[in-house]
């Protein structure tokens, strides 16, 4: 397991650097992934400037003068199971989180926002950018 806190500016440099070296990021169309989306721990917001399957940038506490297309949203607990190496049924993957929460009305899972025409337009390269997340924090699988 990473010793990097989930969230803090180590932890998302890494993941950063986890999802620019990821080879399936170059592969079925990723690279045309180029849609800005925030990720919120809680109450951290952290904007994700994506080009060409790949982290520009890093942008915490985003305002209204940055621009995405769509985020994912959870409490701390939500965010900690998604990213354990083996998370439990429904934090697994973003949909079925997100099913948990907008249609059943459950706590403790993720919730897409935003547009959600640009999220299905992009969704293996999105969802294997927040699989990325797993990746970075349990270094690399290992």
């Amino acid at each position: 397991m990473n010793d990097t806190e989930l969230g803090t500016h180590e932890w998302w440099e890494s993941y950063k650097e986890t999802v620019n070296s990821d080879p399936e990021m170059k592969v079925r169309g990723h690279d045309k992934f180029s849609e800005n989306f925030y990720v919120e721990i809680s109450d951290e917001r952290v904007l994700l400037e994506m080009d060409g399957g790949e982290i520009k940038q890093l942008v915490p506490n985003p305002t209204m003068n940055n621009q995405w297309s769509f985020g994912v949203e959870g409490d701390r607990e939500a965010w900690e199971e998604f990213v354990q190496e083996t998370p439990p049924a429904f934090n697994h993957e973003i949909i079925a989180s997100h099913y948990r929460t907008a249609v059943r009305n459950e706590d403790g899972h993720l919730q897409l926002t935003g547009n959600n025409k640009k999220i299905f337009q992009h969704l293996r390269a999105f969802q294997r950018t927040l699989d990325l997340m797993r990746v970075a924090h349990n270094d690399g699988g290992s």
